[in-house]
């Protein structure tokens, strides 16, 4: 299968559920009244580099699908 190609592609690349999980966490660690103002800080720029990337993942997967339509084969956009 396609898998086996890239050994390494799994390793580099979190995939859109670990990054939602991940945003859900640190909005649940925000959410903490012990956190102090310096933690909740750090937080938000890790949700916001999460949400990010997560954009860019579906940004990705759109235009994958998009070149799939009209070529109405599955081709791997570059």
């Amino acid at each position: 299968g396609l898998r086996n190609m890239e050994p390494n592609s799994e390793k580099k690349e979190i995939g859109l559920e670990e990054r939602f999980a991940a945003i859900e966490s640190i909005l649940d660690q925000m959410e903490d009244e012990h956190v102090t103002l310096d933690e909740s800080f750090e937080l938000y720029k890790k949700g916001m580099e999460q949400m990010k990337a997560a954009n860019q993942e579906l940004d990705r997967i759109e235009k994958a699908m998009l070149v799939m339509n009209e070529s109405g084969e599955l081709e791997e956009f570059s």
